[in-house]
């Protein structure tokens, strides 16, 4: 196996069809990894950045793909492309290759030069990528429940608490939409206008908590919408709302990629926390998730009580390594992250906990 460096900033237009098509065969890739998603970032968070995208070949098949960014400050770092909005970022690895891509991944960041830092984060502690790092270098970043979903909605209906499972089927209610309620599962061609009514409903949701929310910024929310613009076509998209009489009262922003469906983010009126919005939009989306033979459902990042209701059997560590490449500013540049780190958990930990109605 050897690895070529792309570090052109036109890597988009020359790496997307060699990308997609290793993100089909690669039985780990989640909506992260994708060149939808990665380029999308690239457009939105790329600028003073300079792309380290490690390629592994096996003579001259490609068979790996890890993007990196090179940062620069008062360190140089090698960072995993995608940081911020992303959950998981791993390599992505065609089937049968995934442990020779994570160890000479490993080595290859290892041997860049001009590096002070290493920080390869959001790393899912089963994914073997973490078996590869070293455990002395670990730092637990967040944690991610998974449910197994069963192969019928009313299967999965008997394994819920009984006051969850009277919200969950309270969608299917006669005075659901009797009392002018519906829910919508939008088609693509209705994304955007979809997003816009999502953004304002997630702010709505965290201002009632004196919080700004996921999604303050225009960069955020263009990220969100070039992304969505790319995948909403291909069905990764799973965008529902909630109506009242014809006004939007919730939404709930999923994706869906082969086997996995993977929600993202919700949010709600708090004026109608009365109809318990985001649970019937999860019960919505889970559903239909079942229906369509997906097989999981990813909770993703957070550890909330809400999401432990539904009974998943999972729980994932995602785990952050940081190590210093000898230089006294690379030991002052591990040494800031892990208190920034720290830092962040504790400010997750008191966010964490809250329910969603």
């Amino acid at each position: 196996m050897h690895i070529r460096v792309c570090d052109s900033p036109l890597w988009p237009a020359e790496l997307g069809e060699a990308w997609r098509s290793l993100a089909e065969d690669s039985p780990e890739a989640t909506p992260f990894q994708t060149w939808e998603w990665q380029s999308s970032w690239w457009s939105q968070y790329g600028r003073g950045k300079r792309a380290h995208i490690a390629l592994f070949h096996e003579g001259s098949h490609l068979v790996g793909l890890m993007p990196l960014v090179r940062t620069s400050g008062p360190w140089t770092a090698l960072r995993a492309m995608g940081g911020g909005p992303s959950d998981y970022l791993h390599p992505l690895a065609r089937p049968g290759y995934e442990e020779a891509v994570a160890e000479h991944l490993v080595e290859h960041v290892r041997s860049v030069p001009g590096i002070d830092l290493i920080d390869l984060h959001q790393v899912r502690d089963d994914r073997v990528l973490a078996r590869a790092l070293p455990e002395s270098t670990a730092m637990a970043q967040a944690r991610c429940l998974v449910l197994d979903l069963p192969s019928t909605y009313d299967a999965f209906l008997q394994t819920l608490s009984k006051s969850l499972r009277y919200d969950a089927r309270r969608m299917d209610k006669p005075a659901f939409a009797a009392g002018g309620a519906s829910i919508r599962t939008l088609e693509a061609d209705e994304i955007a206008e979809g997003l816009d009514a999502f953004f304002e409903t997630h702010r709505m949701r965290w201002r009632k908590r004196g919080l700004p929310g996921a999604f303050v910024g225009q960069r955020i929310q263009r990220f969100h919408r070039d992304w969505a613009s790319l995948a909403a076509a291909k069905g990764w998209i799973w965008l529902s709302v909630l109506e009242l009489e014809g006004r939007t009262v919730g939404t709930l922003y999923a994706m869906r990629l082969g086997e996995t469906c993977y929600f993202y983010q919700a949010g709600f009126d708090p004026v109608h926390s009365a109809m318990s919005p985001g649970t019937v939009l999860v019960a919505h989306t889970v559903r239909r998730a079942i229906e369509h033979g997906v097989t999981r459902f990813d909770f993703l990042r957070g550890d909330e009580p809400y999401k432990r209701r539904w009974k998943p059997q999972h729980a994932h560590e995602n785990l952050r390594y940081l190590e210093a490449r000898g230089s006294l500013r690379g030991r002052l540049a591990q040494g800031w992250n892990e208190t920034g780190a720290r830092v962040e958990g504790k400010i997750r930990d008191r966010l964490e906990g809250k329910s969603l109605r």
